[in-house]
């Protein structure tokens, strides 16, 4: 029989046998002679390290534009004595710009700055509210100490000159720059250049050779994104940004087999009106993009089928991109039989013009000629320009000036003016680049290291214009500051018909340059008590003004 009293004897007998285990009772310990305290002990003070801001002008709050430089020079002590040089004391740094927010749509990465204690570098990141902190760590036991500021970076590309050209360091891939200053944007008052600008925002610069870099505005207040076309693909980067928003396919309902591009660009007034569109000729296809005074993010509106071309040749790298839009859809210039071709407004056959007069300057259906360069200028109105064409037969060069603003497609009288440039013009058979003025009767060209100006209704040859500081510097491209019609009745282009930009490249040093002369809009002559010089790095194909709504 079981009894309490039992339970109670087996329970202390259990007890005592533990406890005898442990060493705490009786005159045997099973576990003692298994741990043997030597005592050995070393005890130290910690390091101490403090990150010290007081007197250092260093604020909790920063608000810079993207690829401005930060610079923060806090003090840091080492056991009570201030590091000066990295054999002061045994510690790293660290400084890194991560995202203050959270989310969806909010990128997490963390980006590092740098590993020096004073920070001096550009922020790169894209316009938003992030932490920039500093990591002290003490090599001697891991220790680290942190520091912090909130940083709002804004993306202030809204506006600008835009310089797409070919990189030195990477030949067959593309790049863009940026210029502010009081020229080339409204209330400016500083100098700022930006270059490698798609590489540093996309992670690499875009592959191909340059043809054409193009602000497609839209809309004044809807979303705007700029076009680049190389000779590989295009693109759509966000204006604010430079953000990648579209690849080739994005621009496609559906998408061509071959990416060949050769030109890209604009059809209309400016974004005011139904009938503006985009232009791209891609493997010698002409795909045209209405689109109705805006777009959005998603794309609404995409390049279609391609123009029926009933049997066109080799199609020259350009439009028409001011024309009469109710009249034409497109225009484009027929190297193969030499003439120009049309297709009217929401059409998909292309169409030959009326037959000319024999009193037209030069017959439209046939030329004769190669198409080598063009520019819009100076027409019947400031709203109705003329395109100026570069144009070849054998060793001549001629100037030829088309109505295609007020004209339809039934005039015959289009061509309105052919001048003869072989004897007038310098070195014009070694032309790389012209512009035409839209309020003067003058062009520029550029060849060799030159620039000339050939006021074509005077009937005195060309002058020298300007010249490279650098002989080994040749002209790649001339653009005036001008942008599509509507613009001009709202003060939003700032210098307006007023600056010219000239970009050499030199071969010899592998650098580019970009100037910029004020001119004389009557004359087209450059004043030279003031400019602008910038280092390019690469050679300049193309430049355009960056629409901005200040």
């Amino acid at each position: 029989m079981i009894t309490r009293k039992s339970i109670y004897r087996k329970l202390i007998a259990i007890v005592t046998f533990l406890l005898s285990l442990m060493g705490g009772v009786g005159g045997g310990s099973l576990l003692t002679s298994c741990y043997s305290d030597l005592g050995n002990y070393t005890y130290h003070d910690l390091d101490e390290v403090i990150i010290d801001t007081v007197g250092t002008g260093i604020q909790p709050n920063y608000a810079i534009q993207r690829f401005d430089t930060l610079r923060l020079s806090p003090e840091v002590t080492f056991n009570g004595q201030r590091v000066m040089t990295d054999s002061d004391a045994p510690l790293t740094y660290q400084w890194t710009i991560f995202s203050a927010a959270s989310g969806p749509g909010i990128s997490n990465a963390i980006d590092t700055l740098s590993h020096e204690r004073c920070l001096n570098v550009p922020i790169m990141r894209t316009g938003g509210n992030y932490y920039v902190q500093l990591v002290v760590t003490n090599q001697r036991d891991g220790i680290r100490q942190f520091f912090r500021v909130s940083v709002t970076v804004s993306d202030a590309f809204d506006g600008g000159w835009m310089v797409f050209y070919e990189r030195a360091d990477r030949p067959g891939f593309s790049d863009l720059a940026l210029v502010f200053n009081p020229w080339t944007k409204n209330d400016v008052t500083t100098d700022r250049f930006y270059a490698n600008l798609y590489e540093l925002t996309n992670g690499t610069p875009l592959q191909g050779k340059p043809i054409r870099c193009f602000d497609i505005a839209m809309s004044l207040g809807a979303f705007n994104y700029v076009g680049l076309c190389t000779d590989y693909t295009l693109v759509g980067v966000d204006d604010i940004s430079i953000e990648q928003v579209m690849a080739f396919n994005n621009f496609f309902n559906n998408t061509p087999a071959r990416m060949a591009p050769s030109w890209y660009s604009h059809h209309g007034n400016g974004g005011v009106s139904g009938q503006c569109s985009e232009v791209l000729i891609n493997d010698n296809k002409i795909y045209t993009n209405t689109y109705l005074n805006s777009a959005t993010g998603e794309r609404e509106s995409r390049f279609g089928i391609p123009k029926f071309d009933d049997g066109i040749g080799e199609l020259a790298p350009w439009n028409a991109e001011l024309p009469n839009q109710l009249n034409y859809g497109i225009i484009v210039y027929d190297q193969t039989h030499q003439c120009f071709r049309y297709c009217a407004f929401e059409r998909a056959q292309m169409e030959t013009f009326a037959a000319q007069s024999a009193s037209a300057a030069f017959d439209i259906n046939h030329t004769g000629m190669q198409l080598l360069m063009g520019d819009w200028g100076v027409g019947q109105q400031r709203l109705q320009p003329y395109d100026y064409l570069l144009m070849s037969r054998g060793a001549e060069r001629k100037l030829a000036v088309a109505n295609f603003s007020t004209s339809t497609p039934e005039d015959t009288h289009i061509g309105v003016a052919l001048y003869d440039m072989t004897s007038l013009c310098p070195a014009v058979a070694e032309a790389t680049t012209m512009a035409a003025s839209n309020v003067g009767s003058f062009i520029y060209y550029g060849a060799g290291d030159k620039v000339y100006l050939f006021a074509y209704d005077s009937g005195l040859p060309a002058t020298i214009a300007w010249q490279a500081p650098s002989a080994d510097e040749q002209v790649t491209c001339v653009r005036i500051m001008k942008y599509y019609n509507t613009i001009y009745s709202t003060s939003m282009l700032p210098s307006c018909d007023q600056l010219v930009h000239i970009a050499t490249w030199s071969e010899q040093r592998h650098e580019g340059h970009l100037y910029e002369y004020l001119i004389n809009t009557a004359s087209g002559d450059l004043d030279r008590t003031s400019s602008y010089d910038y280092v390019i790095p690469g050679r300049v194909k193309d430049m355009a003004w960056k629409f901005s709504m200040k």
